[in-house]
Formats: C-alpha cells, sequence, structure tokens
C-alpha cells in the first residue's frame, strides 16, 4: 500500500535556521547544566568535534531516534567526538528530562536549556534536530539524522556521513538537511499551547478509509468549499516536516469554507501504532483518510496522472471541483496561501 515512488524533500528552507548558527560560521557558545547538576560549556570542547542534540521526552518522532542516536554517539566516541544532548521544551522538567535518559539508557550529558535562550541562538526548531561543531567552533553541519523515522526505510544517514567527512578532514558535501520532528514548545508559547491542550485534551482521531475508486465522489461531495488534501506518511521526513503548517493552516481557515484532508500512504498496520498517535501528538483534527489499495499507481491516476508519486504532494481544489493548485514536495507556505485565498474568491 505503500504511494511513495520518490520523496522531495524541496529546496526551499533546506535547513539553514532563520536566525541563528550559520553554516560556516562559529557556533554560538553556551552554557548549561545537566540532570546531574554539572555545568557544560561549549567551548571547553573545543579541539574535537562535537554534536549538538535538541531533543524532547514526549515527542514521538525524537523518541524514535533515540536509539539510533544513542549508537552513533557510542560509535563516534571511538574518534573523540563530543555528543551534548539539548531539552528546550518548557514543559519537560529536568527530573523527566533525567528519567528519560535512563530509560533509553542516553550515556552522554543531556543538557536543560531554561527559557530556551540555546535553542534561540541556533534558530533550533524541532527535536530531534542536530547541530555538528567542528574543533575549531566552526558549525559545519545543520539537520535531521537520517531521512526516515522509520528505521526500514533509512536510505540516507545524513549525521554520520557528515561526521565522517569532517573526521576525514574533507568538507560536508551535504551540510544541510531539513529536520523533521515536533517543534520545539518554547515557553513564550506556554499560554497557547496549554489552551491547545485544553481544546484538543479529548481529542481521540479516527482515520477513515479512501479506496481510489470512490476518490472522484468524495473529491466533488466537498464542492461549495475550497478543498485542501494533502498525501502523506508518517515515514516520509518532509511529510512530518511540513505537517505543523497544515494543522495550523486548518486552524485559520476551517470556519471559512475550506476543508483540509489528509490521506496517509501509512501500511494498515501502523495504522495505531503510528499514525494515530502522530496525528494525537500534531493535534490535527481535520479529516484524516488511509488509502486502500495495493497498487499506488491506481491512486495516482484518479489523483493527477502527472503525479509520479512524490510524497508529500498537495492539491488544491476551488468550489467548484476544479483542481487549482498543485505542489510536489514540502509546501511553499505563502504560495499555498495565495492559492488558497484565490480559490476562496
Amino acid at each position: 500500500m505503500i504511494l511513495l515512488l520518490n520523496i522531495v524533500s524541496g529546496a526551499s528552507g533546506a535547513g539553514q535556521p532563520a536566525d541563528g548558527a550559520r553554516i560556516g560560521q562559529p557556533a554560538p557558545d553556551f552554557s548549561l547544566t545537566d540532570t546531574t547538576g554539572k555545568t557544560h560549556s561549549l567551548k571547553t570542547y573545543r579541539g574535537r568535534i562535537a554534536v549538538i542534540g535538541f531533543m524532547s521526552v514526549t515527542c514521538p518522532i525524537s523518541n524514535d531516534y533515540n536509539d539510533r542516536i544513542r549508537s552513533i554517539a557510542q560509535d563516534y566516541a571511538k574518534s573523540n567526538v563530543a555528543f551534548l544532548g539539548i531539552n528546550s521544551n518548557f514543559d519537560e522538567p529536568v527530573s523527566a528530562v533525567s528519567d528519560h535518559a535512563d530509560k533509553y539508557r542516553l550515556t552522554f550529558p543531556m543538557l536543560k536549556d531554561i527559557d530556551n535562550r540555546v535553542a534561540d541562538a541556533y534558530g533550533a526548531e524541532r527535536t530531534p534536530e542536530l547541530f555538528v561543531i567542528d574543533p575549531a567552533g566552526v558549525l559545519r553541519y545543520h539537520g535531521r539524522i537520517d531521512n526516515s523515522r522509520d528505521l526500514r526505510r533509512v536510505k540516507r544517514n545524513d549525521l554520520r556521513g557528515a561526521l565522517d567527512e569532517m573526521l576525514a578532514g574533507n568538507p560536508v558535501s551535504v551540510p544541510e538537511a531539513r529536520a523533521f520532528g515536533c517543534l520545539i514548545k518554547r515557553s513564550k508559547d506556554a499560554e497557547t499551547l496549554k489552551l491547545a491542550e485544553e481544546q484538543t485534551k479529548d481529542f481521540e482521531p479516527k482515520v477513515g478509509r479512501l479506496k481510489p475508486v470512490d476518490f472522484v465522489k468524495f473529491k466533488n461531495a466537498a464542492q461549495g468549499k475550497v478543498l485542501v488534501i494533502n498525501f502523506w506518511a508518517t515515514w516520509c521526513g518532509p511529510c512530518v516536516a511540513e505537517f505543523p503548517e497544515f494543522v495550523a493552516l486548518d486552524a485559520k481557515y476551517r470556519d471559512k469554507g475550506v476543508k483540509f484532508v489528509g490521506i496517509t500512504a501509512d501500511e494498515p498496520v501502523d495504522l495505531n501504532s503510528k499514525v494515530i498517535p502522530f496525528i494525537k501528538e500534531q493535534k490535527a483534527t481535520f479529516e484524516m483518510l488511509l488509502q486502500d489499495t495495493d497498487d499506488p499507481e491506481e491512486m495516482i491516476a484518479v489523483v493527477d496522472k502527472n503525479w509520479q508519486g512524490t510524497l508529500p504532494a498537495t492539491f488544491v481544489y476551488d468550489k467548484a471541483g476544479n483542481l487549482v493548485y498543485v505542489r510536489y514536495g514540502i509546501i511553499d507556505r505563502d504560495l499555498l496561501v495565495e492559492a488558497i485565498e484565490k480559490a476562496m474568491k
């Protein structure tokens, strides 16, 4: 039931923080306390490669990577590479960070970033999100660990690749790869997040099924509204990276005649273990469907014959059911909003 033929990450915002640390520039220094009370300053790691990983206690995507990052840290400790984990979520206290590190056997220091000052300095947005700093204190890599939270689908080990090139004395060939995961919960957003959690505390996601033969009927049933359909999957890194944008846009437009629908290409066996927990964590209350077909070409044929099966893929239909916007790969938010606004008229 895999719809994927190719995953497109998109060139827009490929990983450089909008504000913060820059590739090829000195990494911001910091001094933070770990879960044992010991203080760590970045400058004390000069002379060796340092990996800074922004992590979370509760984010399911970050937790999917705990074993991998522990293994990477252990493997590269032999080459004197230092690993530092940083927790910047305002709602995850030091005690929770400590218990989490013990549970997942994370042997590298876990630091607590009060008021997310270090996350702000680096421009970190998600968990997990990695920054690799060379022995001179210069940022050489920023982004993801690899291309998929699903270990079965990993085809590119970005973090390992960057470390191997640095240890060999070579430039990092791919210095940026968009991080995907849960948004860091900053202290300035505490009240907004608290309100959102209150509004969705009893939310239990329901995922229907959609056969290719029923797609046109489903699409036509939405006539009278602008319809935005996003094809995605939990194992698709770019899909996960852009997902919060759809949650935010749904909240903005749901009462303005716009219907958002997510159609996942996940396997049915992963529905309860991966899809529903992810939807719940993201607080995505718009309609969710599982594509019900063993042949991805069947869905492609009824949606858009020019579509090569890339994920993510986003389609916008106007009130008359006409396709007015298509995006293969990560959305350009401004262009999507422009298409929605135009279709609403």
